[in-house]
């Protein structure tokens, strides 16, 4: 059977179609010429609305930086990015603030973030008059966050979601400061999996946001590696009882495993398979408030997971926010802590470039980059992402924690 001829051989071989059409509407039709392959992020994105929105100027003499994030010891990825986001706003207000007009961070939260969570977001609009947020601290809480800002215009960074969808819909008002699922998965199979010869790799993820999401980019990496995924297993957030799935997992016998849960089910899940007789390499995608390097797993075979920068050779900018950070909270500042800090260094320096309202200062955020923060340079792409974000790939079998300069972008 033959196969069917290319474009413009069809097109040659049916040249009467253009005048038909032209016959029947009355004007002449042209076919289009060729055009280059354009990607979704290939052309820059304006922003053509009002410039006088509601809530944009100064409220009371101060200029205010909302924060969606819970500010509590039990939940380290919030607490961490309302330290370092705090820090920030002290040492601008200790400088003179912007113009002579001080600095407020305003936090909100709520614990159910779909329904009183999307409230407190919108009182950090209309109530207290914040020109940009920082938040959430995972990938649902900050797609709430994403959906008021979008209908509120307001600028929203978010300092740890990696979630590629946040930038790939093009809202101009977003930017995310992590690198995404894709890049952390790509790395993980490239430098992680590949070189390792593995062939049959499991995932297992939480079914809830961030688990879906980076189920589907590592099993498109995987797919593009030759090597798709042998089997997928999902469990909900704090499940009960561990032990079937590990037996399932098992069972594939597979030569290793993608896992991506919360952090409060990782060390669960991980002794579960341990006790299922599992040794095999766990592979772990960034997980905003797991720091394996000072809390190992409890696991006998190694655990290579994506860490979001490099801190280990930290110089300039870095060395001052640590010394700072030790001196306030008796602590070195954590990467949840240090993407905080820069989203509201860089949303201060915007407004202080001379931006008289939440439109403009859209622009003058985009225009930052290339920014020199203490996570590392920061450049966006045309959706608001962090194309200069270079994770590496963490190594930790018992309590020892080697750190590989593998990159990986997208």
């Amino acid at each position: 059977m033959k196969g069917r001829p290319p474009d413009d051989r069809r097109r040659r071989r049916f040249p009467a179609i253009g005048f038909t059409l032209a016959a029947l509407l009355g004007s002449a039709v042209v076919a289009p010429a060729d055009e280059p392959y354009k990607r979704m992020l290939d052309d820059p994105l304006e922003f053509t609305g009002s410039e006088t929105l509601p809530g944009s100027g100064v409220s009371n003499g101060e200029i205010v930086i909302g924060i969606f994030a819970p500010d509590d010891d039990d939940h380290p990825v919030g607490r961490a990015m309302v330290r370092g986001a705090a820090l920030a706003v002290d040492q601008a207000n200790a400088a003179g603030g912007i113009g002579g007009r001080p600095i407020r961070l305003v936090r909100r939260w709520a614990d159910d973030p779909w329904g009183a969570g999307a409230n407190e977001v919108i009182k950090l609009v209309f109530e207290d008059q914040a020109w940009a947020m920082i938040g959430g601290p995972d990938g649902a809480s900050t797609h709430i966050a994403q959906q008021v800002a979008t209908k509120a215009h307001i600028p929203l960074i978010a300092p740890v979601s990696s979630d590629p969808t946040l930038t790939r819909t093009r809202v101009p008002w977003i930017f995310r400061l992590p690198p995404d699922d894709g890049a952390q998965a790509t790395l993980l199979v490239s430098e992680g999996i590949r070189p390792r010869g593995l062939e049959r790799i499991g995932l297992l993820t939480s079914t809830d946001h961030d688990g879906r999401t980076v189920a589907a980019e590592v099993t498109a990496a995987l797919e593009r590696a030759g090597v798709p995924p042998a089997f997928h297993l999902e469990l909900a957030p704090n499940a009960a009882d561990l032990a079937d799935l590990a037996s399932r997992a098992a069972g594939f016998k597979p030569d290793g495993l993608v896992i991506r849960v919360p952090r409060t089910d990782l060390r669960r899940l991980t002794d579960t398979l341990g006790t299922a007789g599992l040794k095999i390499p766990l592979f772990l995608p960034w997980i905003p408030g797991l720091d394996l390097r000072q809390f190992p797993l409890a696991y006998s075979g190694s655990v290579i997971s994506v860490v979001p920068f490099e801190t280990a050779h930290a110089c300039g900018p870095t060395l001052k926010l640590v010394r700072a950070f030790i001196e306030r909270h008796g602590e070195a500042p954590t990467q949840e802590a240090v993407y905080g800090y820069d989203a509201a260094r860089i949303l201060i320096d915007a407004i202080r470039s001379g931006a008289s309202g939440r439109v403009e200062l859209v622009d003058r955020i985009a225009k930052t980059a290339p920014f020199t923060g203490t996570s590392g340079t920061i450049a966006w792409d045309t959706g608001g992402g962090n194309t200069a974000a270079r994770p590496v790939l963490s190594q930790t079998v018992g309590a020892v924690t080697a750190t590989g300069s593998g990159t990986a972008t997208r």
